[in-house]
């Protein structure tokens, strides 16, 4: 009986494959390498003869997620590390982050012969999933082989716990293939349970994205030599929008263009969170009649005063809003459920942010509680509180005071979660 779910599994998977394949190499989230890879076109000559620890995320906010977890794995156990991620973003910048001590593929479709081609390939020890990756024909392979799957961080937003109702019996013979699954609150536990995760093996391990920022000191003092100057007038008082998705740009334009009105001493960066749509944002701040200025082919100062910066590189956001004043993350004035608003915080930034935050729910009821960010329901408010934190020196103060009780009091998961897969690998 398995095993015909799991054909028809295939089937499904394929057929949709086949049919969404070309408007992903159309809109150029695929290329030919992360194709041959996603087929399990990997060779031996890829990897070392030894076992790996396979780590796997889907995009760059996950990946930085585990970058403390993957170090400590390096350091613990002789084995191999790969990491594995979705989309094209993060496989470059894991490149960046990892390959010293990690190799990066794209990870493999979840296709029966795919699957058993790359664990053959990978020879994995432990398979570890960061949030909520559940790969049916992954998992019941891997269980069969009897190597641990564990996710770590793990949680299931709002949307998505409706959609898995629908398929809940599916969900479950999905879920009891993992061998732990740490969970960033009680409440998503309940939610892994009810969809047949074990409640035993289902604890809340605490949420690592408060213990994954890891700050390169060189680094963080390179990025303010080369852009603290540029994007600072005197006395200005710099806004960093952070991972914006459309039409949040446009909003971003907007309020500026008022403040600029109002004479007010300001400085605009927007890092978009997918950095291909940077042709489209230049167009967007030109027809409100600024200079869209891209920071990778900067080199000098710029004279003129009507600038909005564009960050058009991977793995610098969270440098520049080191040196912001104000810090909004997008993705929740959207409809985007919202993206990290700790890498702000961490530098004890006054932070904004919309009312769509369904993926980083419990974050969000920390920080709020806290006092340590300001929620915005809508564009008009969106204006009235930057407007209010430019004139307000000592809430933007207050707000900076409070931001640092958040770390205080959530530091912990780091060392659940090792202990998981200590376990489970020992």
């Amino acid at each position: 009986m398995e095993y015909l779910f799991f054909l028809i599994y295939d089937i499904v998977f394929i057929v949709g494959l086949s049919i969404y394949l070309p408007f992903y190499i159309r809109r150029k989230k695929i290329n030919l390498s992360a194709l041959k890879q996603k087929m399990a076109l990997i060779g031996r000559s890829d990897l070392g003869q030894q076992n790996t620890i396979w780590i796997h995320v889907v995009s760059v906010g996950e990946l930085n997620l585990i970058e403390k977890l993957a170090k400590r794995m390096h350091e613990l156990f002789n084995y191999e590390i790969i990491i594995t991620t979705t989309t094209l973003s993060a496989n470059s910048l894991a490149r960046k982050k990892y390959a010293k001590f990690a190799k990066i593929f794209f990870f493999p479709f979840d296709i029966s012969f795919v699957i058993n081609k790359i664990i053959k390939e990978f020879r994995p020890k432990i398979f570890i999933a960061a949030e909520t990756e559940l790969w049916p024909n992954l998992f019941y392979r891997l269980k069969r082989k009897n190597i641990p799957i564990v996710i770590v961080n793990a949680r299931i937003s709002d949307r998505a716990f409706a959609r898995y109702k629908i398929i809940r019996p599916f969900m479950r013979k999905t879920l009891e293939k993992c061998s732990y699954i740490g969970t960033q609150n009680e409440s998503y536990r309940d939610r892994f349970i009810y969809l047949g995760a074990n409640p035993q093996t289902t604890i809340v391990s605490g949420n690592m994205k408060f213990e994954s920022l890891d700050i390169n000191e060189n680094q963080l003092s390179y990025f303010r030599k080369k852009y603290l100057n540029l994007l600072k007038r005197e006395n200005s008082c710099l806004i960093v929008a952070g991972s914006t998705h459309y039409p949040e740009e446009e909003s971003l334009a907007i309020a500026y263009k008022e403040l600029s009105a109002l004479k007010k001493n300001v400085s605009l960066v927007i890092a978009p969170r997918h950095p291909e749509r940077i042709p489209a944002i230049e167009k967007i701040i030109k027809s409100y009649g600024f200079n869209p200025i891209k920071l990778s082919t900067v080199s000098g100062t710029i004279q003129q005063n009507n600038n909005i910066f564009l960050l058009d590189t991977m793995g610098e956001l969270l440098y520049l809003y080191s040196f912001s004043d104000i810090s909004f993350v997008g993705g929740s004035l959207s409809n985007y459920g919202g993206h990290n608003i700790l890498e702000p915080i961490f530098f004890l930034k006054p932070t904004l942010f919309g009312p769509n935050m369904e993926n980083f729910q419990d974050i969000k009821e920390i920080i709020l509680k806290n006092k340590a960010g300001m929620q915005i329901k809508d564009q008009e408010e969106f204006k009235e509180k930057l407007l209010q934190l430019i004139d307000n020196s000592s809430l933007r103060k207050e707000l900076s005071l409070n931001c640092a009780k958040v770390f205080e009091e959530e530091r912990k998961s780091l060392d659940e979660n090792l202990k998981i897969i200590l376990q489970c690998v020992n």
